[in-house]
């Protein structure tokens, strides 16, 4: 079956159970959307506007970084 949606796939798949945390954090100046674990952070999506930002495979979606103690920023 074919869905045709502008909706995500998490909101129509939603997890009902457990809520995401998710926060926008920047990495080597990049906006991306975080997913928090207990310590460190899954990327989930690049919230960039330029095209070259979706290219680089240190900020590609499923990427684990380990979490700054000090601070916004993560680093790989």
């Amino acid at each position: 079956m074919i869905i045709y949606t502008p909706m995500p796939y998490e909101a129509i798949y939603a997890e009902t159970n457990e809520q995401r945390k998710l926060k926008q954090v920047q990495i080597q100046g990049v906006p991306v959307m975080v997913e928090m674990k207990e310590d460190e952070a899954e990327i989930v999506q690049i919230m960039s506007t330029n095209p070259m930002d979706f290219l680089n495979q240190e900020l590609a979606p499923g990427k684990r970084l380990k979490l700054n103690l000090g601070g916004d920023q993560t680093d790989s």
